[in-house]
């Protein structure tokens, strides 16, 4: 009996394991692509036509639609006194599609009407979501006249925006099989869809709501954008009292066009290929409203030309506008090319102008012990007699900055954070 049992117990054990599962993943992917087109439609003497118009006598915008599908074409009826008798009083608006041939099946749309008031401010008209076919008109949208005077330009006009979103006719959403691909290069792939998408928002100008005042130039722009790469700006739309806030609109006085223009591209999508025509220019104001990766961009560009020449001027420039990463090349420069440096008439200048800053500078070239103090005594003679070390450290103070026209003069740093009303 035992034998059996042992017999038995050991067939248990030597039985075949579970099959095991094969599990097979079908990866799929859907894409979809959708159109959008934006009309900007100036109507001049609006407020005497909302007085003049006779009731259902209307303004018909030119058609606009999107290049990659011809067959979508849309058209903005105004009836400024109302379309119907009852609507008489107010402002009646219509989107139409007049592409669509007849039978054609009906295209979902999202689409929204606002006008932009003398501060570039949105009145709002209406935001909906319709299918349109063949020759079909969506709104009805009434607006008080009270409302469309207080959304006129100074000069009595009315800026009308129109933006429209839908899928082309005949466009098939398919699933297909998906392409594997492995994690960094996905990563990669969405993050410049991401910066295509917000360098497509900023020179389209979709859904702005502020802009940037330069000379006689306006760079539109969204405000969650500005906050969320700068400080300076989200301090200034977050108080109420500010105009900036108020008003949305930002006058910057002390700057070209292009080195905002090259801000705001580094704001959207991390980066600007302006940084190489005027990084100086373009530190100074990323200093200004604390944009400090471009900031730190425009250091490493600087650092590049650095010579024996123009390193007195770089380094007073880095000293205004606290770029530790430009002083920083400026001192390993000096130290190797100190010879050079310290007999140039730049570096003379720079010891009558900027005294504490050329003993510090020589203060840090020192620490780093690449070069002995003998040399900064020789090469800090000045122009009638060689002083002693101690006397190089200690040069007597002076006062201004450098004119020179490699860099912009230094001024004193104010970083801006608004104006109060």
């Amino acid at each position: 009996m035992l034998k059996r049992a042992s017999t038995s117990s050991r067939a248990d054990e030597t039985a075949s394991p579970s099959p095991r599962k094969l599990e097979v993943v079908s990866k799929q992917a859907t894409k979809v692509t959708a159109l959008s087109t934006r009309l900007e439609w100036k109507i001049d003497q609006f407020e005497k036509l909302m007085k003049l118009f006779k009731n259902s006598q209307n303004l018909i915008s030119k058609q606009f639609g999107c290049p990659l599908a011809p067959s979508v074409t849309w058209e903005l009826h105004v009836y400024p006194n109302g379309k119907r008798e009852e609507d008489a009083g107010n402002v009646s608006f219509f989107l139409r599609q007049v592409g669509l041939q007849r039978g054609e099946d009906p295209i979902m749309t999202e689409f929204q009407i606002y006008a932009l008031d003398t501060n570039g401010q949105r009145v709002s008209v209406c935001r909906d979501t319709k299918d349109f076919t063949h020759q079909q008109g969506r709104g009805k949208f009434q607006v008080t006249r009270d409302k469309m005077v207080a959304a006129l330009k100074a000069d009595g006009s009315l800026l009308l925006i129109c933006e429209v979103e839908y899928f082309p006719p005949g466009s098939k959403i398919s699933v297909e099989q998906a392409v594997d691909v492995d994690a960094e290069e996905l990563e990669e792939r969405v993050e410049i869809s991401l910066r295509d998408s917000l360098r497509e928002m900023l020179d389209s100008e979709l859904f702005t709501d502020c802009c940037i005042k330069v000379g006689n130039k306006l760079l539109k722009a969204h405000r969650c954008i500005l906050g969320q790469h700068s400080e300076v700006f989200r301090s200034m739309f977050a108080q109420e009292s500010m105009i900036e806030a108020q008003n949305g609109i930002i006058d910057i006085t002390d700057s070209r066009y292009e080195p905002v223009r090259a801000m705001l591209e580094f704001m959207y999508t991390g980066s600007t290929d302006l940084v190489d025509q005027c990084p100086e220019e373009i530190l100074a104001i990323a200093d200004k409203y604390a944009i400090l990766p471009l900031k730190e961009q425009c250091e490493k560009r600087l650092a590049r030309t650095i010579s024996a020449k123009n390193v007195s001027t770089t380094a007073m420039f880095a000293d205004t506008y606290s770029a530790p990463v430009l002083k920083a090349a400026c001192t390993r420069f000096l130290s190797q090319h100190h010879k050079d440096v310290l007999r140039s008439a730049e570096w003379k200048q720079l010891k009558r102008e900027r005294s504490e800053l050329a003993n510090e500078l020589l203060e840090s070239v020192l620490a780093g012990g690449d070069v002995a103090p003998a040399d900064y005594s020789m090469g800090g003679a000045s122009d009638e007699a060689g002083p002693s070390t101690s006397s190089a450290v200690k040069a007597e103070p002076g006062a201004g900055a450098s004119n020179s026209a490699v860099r912009p003069p230094p001024r004193k740093r104010v970083r801006r954070t608004g104006r109060s009303t």
